[in-house]
């Protein structure tokens, strides 16, 4: 997959390279490490996972990354449970408000445990929080199955009236899919990428949330690296669009 390999590698580094300076430490607060998250990321020269969008709070949101790395890249958290449970039990909760709502199929029974579980009502915030668990998952390797849509259709069942929210997470995942598609090769031109993309939202059970070509080639860009080049043939996207990414 190229490039796509190459900046999921340079996160993974600064990811473990964080890790041990917080073992070393030994005794650091969340806001202390977020920034450092910060710091590493920008010696780097490298960007957090994140979406078209670039968040303030992208380091503090990149916590999860780091929870994850630790429980499924490392797997420190035995030994370091202590440093887990200060700081990252935000980032526990989350995961398991993801795992319920891939596991448990009464929509009433997820949205009575996620909600006693912050004790309110998720926001588009928090959903998208529970959701970046599972795509994170996907994107490192942690997981091989690809149970994203299935979470998408339990989260818009369990928290209806957030319908905005789960269908810009459907496209944000739909243009995922189709960029790692793009890289793996299996997507070669426009008509099969149409056919693919089509395909991932009839598996979404009709969220509306379809991503024209421009997004793609933005998440192609910010989450694999991707240079133009790999996706120029395939997305219709305009010639100012591609001058813009030529150095992506």
């Amino acid at each position: 997959m190229g490039s796509g390999l190459d900046i999921r590698r340079k996160r993974l580094k600064v990811l473990v390279d964080v890790w041990g300076q917080i073992i070393d430490k030994g005794n650091m607060t969340r806001e202390e490490v977020i920034e450092l998250l910060k710091k590493e990321y920008e010696r780097n020269g490298v960007e957090p996972f994140r979406g078209v969008a670039k968040p303030q709070d992208i380091y503090e949101k990149d916590m999860i990354t780091l929870y994850l790395v630790a429980i499924y890249g490392l797997n420190i958290q035995s030994e370091y449970s202590e440093i887990i449970d200060k700081i990252f039990s935000l980032e526990k909760s989350l995961e398991q408000a993801c795992e319920l709502l891939y596991s448990e199929d009464n929509p009433d029974v997820a949205r009575e445990k996620i909600i006693k579980m912050f004790n309110k009502n998720p926001d588009s915030a928090l959903l998208s929080k529970i959701f970046r668990v599972e795509i994170l998952k996907h994107y490192f390797g942690f997981i091989g199955e690809d149970r994203m849509s299935k979470i998408l259709r339990n989260m818009l069942k369990a928290f209806p009236e957030e319908e905005a929210t789960v269908r810009r997470l459907s496209k944000f995942y739909i243009a995922y899919k189709v960029g790692e598609a793009i890289l793996k090769g299996e997507i070669k031109d426009w008509t099969s990428k149409e056919a693919y993309k089509q395909a991932i939202a009839v598996e979404l059970g009709g969220i509306r949330g379809i991503p024209d070509d421009e997004y793609i080639a933005k998440i192609l860009s910010t989450i694999f690296g991707a240079k133009k080049e790999i996706y120029s043939s395939i997305l219709r996207i305009s010639r100012g669009e591609i001058a813009k990414r030529g150095h992506s």
